[in-house]
């Protein structure tokens, strides 16, 4: 849902950051694509620590400590 959202201002806003771009066309699908993609990846690589250091917690112990 948030890639679609910001695909969709992306696109709004790339006639006002056309300027910014150098060799790029603002609506550009394999760089929009590629950007979404690096973005998707680098948020599950962020997640993964967290998410695999709560699988090895027994939840028994963790209430115990609270």
């Amino acid at each position: 849902m948030g890639c679609v959202t910001g695909c969709v201002l992306a696109s709004l806003f790339s006639r006002a950051l056309a300027g910014m771009l150098y060799g790029v066309s603002p609506s550009d699908v394999p760089t929009l694509t590629g950007v979404v993609l690096i973005v998707v990846l680098v948020a599950a690589a962020a997640s993964l620590a967290p998410a695999l250091r709560a699988a090895w917690v027994e939840p028994m112990q963790v209430l115990r400590e609270e």
